[in-house]
């Protein structure tokens, strides 16, 4: 069925026939059911082109002969007539409906078909009757817009604008798309297997679900946690996180007890909580990062609870318990931290060993007339030197560590140290360096020596050993024999740091410049320039896409590795920035300067998100962290650990199951 003339388009009324010309859409079939003709009748209405009130330029009525016009004439007057005798009916009742006229070729066709005289039979069989026609001129024709009603379109005066045609225009389309739509719907149900529901590719929108659910109609609700078998259950629930279970846990006891397996808690927090800033990989359990071993004893969720409260911190950073190691004589020029130790060089030329859940010293490696007087281990009252101390002065965990001198020392300050679990290496004022063997209690193996003058940095890997030294030359040392490869010759001034990652090494330089070396061809790769001032120190990530330097221009730059691009400038402190650290896990930098402040920003954005300042009584030296603490050195001849997870519950169940008895127990050394 075609629809009635009254709920069509609006394109097809009688004013936009009337005024701008017939409409494309029409046919024959719609000239049939408007005139009521005989289909054998419907080729003269086809010929019909040309709306016969649309006037010429020259204000003639463009095809139309004198007979016509009298016919028209003649007709109209016939319409006023039968409408003033229909007249009687009271305004009031009169529908919107009623006042929507025909479509324009209906009314037309009405028209010739009165001026000729011819009654043809109805679809019915019946004569045709002689409807009343009414005038497209007629005055009562709605002057004012008359809103849509449910499916009908709006009707709109000739003499309104043409925005409101539009919009009536674009309600007409989405009335027509909404009915292609369903036409659409009732082809692919009578078309598809509704069993299996191949082929069907219509669904309802949203706003139609919506509306369906106001309506009351009936939702299907299953209790798939409770339905399905355990193992499907925990696996479903373990994509959630920790706010996530929370809220699961609430909603049975069926769902509670299975949001309580260690197996959901496991997994969602290896996925949420082994994410890196800059590594080639996620965190691997165990290596000392806050992830812990997978062992079969672990409490899951007690370990996601500690690390959500350890990351809170963090943010605020405002729940930090700070403690001061005390026992060295002197600057303390560097050191490095892991979950179980903390080893220390100084300028009073000792190594010092320290356990971190104690905060005891262990052990002390320096030469023989510095560690065999008594002033290294109590002060003239007889009191230890090596206790912690907290900001109220209390002293806790006193201890008088072991000594131990060997016959390869240093004889001069130690500048730089680094360490992994097989080996320790210092470098020092008096130009050498020295190899230390962990495992048997840091019994030095052997001396590095080449460098004319004091080695400030340096760095390893599995392969090499990179050192720098203030006769502004780079050293690369095979690791296994100690022997030297190659001498990197570029800088202008003293080299402060270098730190190595594959074959990439960076250093920076008093020179003003930071440089990117290939260890294989002891080339340059770029030169990264831009600070206006010495350069202190530089550090790579562990991933080696970035490099971040400063200096005693007091700026922090952060570079892209690979392009040399400066990606950052951070007016970080007001004095030189001594010390530069990137947690490559968290994106945290770590930054301290002489102006005696340690500053925490994100590598992402650059911003600033915590500071320390005042903590060192001098300058800061070294500042480093991990994903726990912020331990940093100074002039003060002071350790300071700020730690973030002091009075968590349960944060020591983030540790690595590595004992720490191999790196801190020296009794089992041989030293006493």
């Amino acid at each position: 069925m075609v629809p009635s003339a009254g709920k069509g388009p609006l394109s097809t009324g009688p004013l936009s026939s009337m005024f701008h010309g017939p409409s494309a859409s029409s046919n024959a079939s719609s000239y049939s059911h408007d005139t009521g003709m005989e289909p054998g009748e419907q080729q003269d209405s086809t010929k019909l082109t040309t709306n016969p009130f649309r006037r010429t330029r020259h204000g003639s009525t463009s095809g139309e002969s004198f007979k016509g016009r009298i016919r028209r004439a003649s007709m109209s007057l016939k319409g006023i007539v039968r409408r003033e005798r229909r007249g009687s009916a009271p305004a009031a009742d009169i529908n919107i409906n009623e006042m929507r006229p025909t479509t324009s070729h209906s009314t037309w066709h009405k028209l010739r078909q009165a001026a000729s005289f011819r009654h043809p039979r109805t679809s019915y069989g019946c004569p045709g009757a002689l409807e009343t026609i009414y005038s497209p001129l007629e005055a009562d024709f709605p002057t004012l817009p008359v809103p849509g009603n449910g499916l009908e379109p709006p009707i709109i005066p000739w003499h309104t604008g043409a925005a409101a045609k539009a919009a009536a225009a674009l309600q007409n389309e989405s009335l027509g798309y909404a009915r292609q739509y369903q036409e659409l719907i009732s082809l692919a149900e009578s078309q598809n297997d509704r069993e299996s529901g191949i082929g069907i590719a219509f669904t309802l929108s949203t706003s139609q679900v919506d509306e369906a659910a106001e309506k009351g109609a009936p939702i299907i609700r299953k209790d798939f946690i409770a339905q399905l078998p355990p193992e499907l259950a925990v696996h479903i629930l373990s994509y959630l996180d920790a706010p996530q279970l929370a809220i699961a846990s609430r909603v049975s006891k069926r769902w509670y007890s299975i949001a309580q397996d260690q197996h959901v808690w496991r997994q969602s927090f290896l996925r949420e909580k082994t994410n890196t800033y800059a590594t080639s990989h996620s965190v691997q359990p165990g290596t000392g990062s806050g992830v812990p071993s997978i062992r079969p004893e672990n409490d899951w969720q007690k370990i996601y609870k500690a690390r959500e409260e350890l990351d809170k911190r963090w943010r605020i950073g405002k729940q930090a318990r700070a403690v001061f190691l005390n026992g060295h004589m002197d600057s303390v020029y560097c050191q490095q931290f892991d979950e179980n130790k903390i080893i220390t060089g100084s300028r009073d030329k000792t190594i010092r060993i320290w356990d971190m859940h104690t905060l005891q010293c262990r052990l002390i490696i320096g030469p023989p007339d510095v560690v065999n007087g008594t002033s290294v281990l109590f002060d003239p009252t007889g009191h230890p030197t090596h206790y912690a101390l907290f900001p109220d002065d209390r002293r806790v965990n006193a201890s008088v560590p072991v000594t131990v001198s060997f016959p390869v020392h240093h004889s001069a300050s130690i500048l730089c140290l680094q360490y992994d679990d097989d080996i320790l290496v210092t470098g020092s004022s008096d130009s050498t360096c020295i190899v230390y063997s962990v495992r048997s209690g840091y019994r030095p193996v052997r001396r590095l020596r080449f460098h004319t003058a004091a080695v400030l940095d340096l760095a390893f890997d599995d392969k090499h050993i990179v050192t720098c030294s203030k006769d502004c030359s780079i050293c690369v040392w095979d690791r296994a024999t100690g022997v030297l490869i190659k001498q990197l010759n570029g800088h202008t001034g003293p080299v402060n740091a270098v730190q190595l990652r594959g074959n990439t090494l960076v250093s920076c330089s008093g020179d003003f410049t930071v440089k990117l070396w290939n260890i294989d061809s002891g080339k340059v790769i770029r030169e990264l320039a831009g600070h206006t001032k010495g350069l202190a120190c530089s550090q790579f990530s562990e991933d080696g896409r970035y490099v971040a330097s400063a200096g005693s221009d007091k700026v922090i730059r952060i570079w892209d590795a690979n392009t040399g691009e400066c990606l950052r400038s951070i007016q970080a402190h007001e004095s030189l920035v001594r010390s530069l650290h990137i947690d490559s896990v968290s994106g945290r930098l770590i930054s301290g300067s002489y102006d005696t402040d340690i500053k925490v920003f994100d590598m992402e954005t650059g911003q600033q998100q915590l500071d320390f300042p005042g903590w060192h009584a001098s300058w800061v030296l070294s500042a480093k962290c991990d994903y726990r603490r912020i331990v940093s050195t100074g002039q003060d001849a002071k350790i300071l650990i700020m730690d973030f997870g002091a009075d968590v519950p349960n944060i020591g169940m983030l540790e690595s199951a590595r004992k720490h008895e191999v790196a801190c127990d020296v009794r089992n050394a041989g030293f006493i």
